[in-house]
This record gives structure tokens, sequence and C-alpha cells, in this order.
């Protein structure tokens, strides 16, 4: 059987799930689950397609709702919150970026900046930030003017990854999170994640 790497989970939170269940109809994707991820801990989901991993992911970062069990982050039961509310930032596997905005633009709403202007951060410490997370994911300055569509498959996964970690998450979920990009942007990502 061949298992695959779909899911990192790391951050400074502990993330705590309690008999966590979820159905799509009659099929079960996760079955009255029982983890914990202690804070500043790097965890690592592996095994076969369909076995549940991305949906967990998705269940922690609030995309989908648990139709029993409880979730919680630091001790705080986050069933009810929404994905904002819940300090979990995650890379997901289609990458989700913004196809009608840059990957990055000082003036406007762009892919590394809209969650810093969103927070209201101030132009230059945008500036700073979005040119520190470039560098250190690999986002090359001539790709900053190009929209999504633009992009190869392994850029889009720096974007993606890029925009995840310009305001530090107490959680950080990547689903299939190396898969596009190559092996020395690998190590080097790998190392600004942790």
């Amino acid at each position: 059987m061949v298992h695959e790497v779909c899911g990192f989970v790391g951050g400074l939170a502990k993330v705590t799930v309690e008999n966590l269940t979820k159905r799509f109809g009659k099929v079960v994707a996760v079955n009255n689950l029982n983890l914990e991820i202690r804070d500043r801990e790097f965890f690592v989901l592996v095994g076969p397609n369909g076995c549940g991993k991305t949906t967990l992911l998705k269940l922690i970062a609030g995309v989908l709702r648990p139709d029993s069990g409880n979730i919680y982050i630091d001790d705080v039961l986050v069933n009810d919150l929404k994905p904002a509310e819940r300090g979990v930032r995650m890379v997901f596997q289609s990458y989700a970026l913004y196809p009608h905005m840059k990957v990055y633009d000082e003036r406007k709403y762009s892919n590394l900046t809209f969650a810093l202007k969103i927070q209201k951060y101030l132009t230059d410490k945008i500036k700073s930030i979005v040119h520190q997370v470039a560098q250190n994911v690999g986002i090359e300055r001539r790709l900053f003017d190009r929209k999504p569509n633009e992009l190869s498959h392994g850029e889009k996964q720096k974007v993606a990854v890029g925009r995840a970690i310009t305001i530090p998450p107490k959680v950080f979920l990547m689903d299939e999170p190396m898969s596009n990009i190559d092996p020395p942007s690998r190590v080097k990502m790998m190392k600004e994640i942790r």
C-alpha cells in the first residue's frame, strides 16, 4: 500500500481533537478520532488516498464542521468559531490563491498582502514582511507582477505558503505541501516553516 504525506500540522498552539467524526453521506471520512498535537510540535499525517487526512485538516481549520466531537486550540473549544477566528492558516492542495490579484502589489490588495492589509498593517511594514517572506520561501521578485494563472505549479505553491506565513499563525496546516516544489526550495521552505 502506498502512503502519501498529505499534511503538516505545526505552530505555536496545542491542538486537541476529541472523538471527532465527519461523514459525507454514508462515507465516514473521520471516525471518532482522538489526537493531541503539542505546541511547537511538527506533526505529519501519512496515509493512503481517501483515509481522511485532508478532511481532518479542513476540520481543524474550520472549513468543515464536524458531525460530532470537539476541536480545541490551546484548550479553547473552536467548533463554533469561524476559520478567521481560530488563528489557523492553511495552505490548500489547490493553492486557493486569489485569481484576480497579483502576487504582490504595494498599493492594492494582492495575494501576499491581503491578510496584512485586512489587519491594517502600515505600508512600510507590509513591504518589509512580504520581501522577507518572499526571500525565505523562494518567491522571485520577477513573479510579483504576475497573477496566479501566469505561475507554474511550484510558483503557486510558494506563493500559497508565503501568504499563509505573512502573519504567523497559532496553527499552520498544509495539504500536500511540497508536491510541486523543487528539492532545493523544499529544504529552504521547511526551515522557514519550522
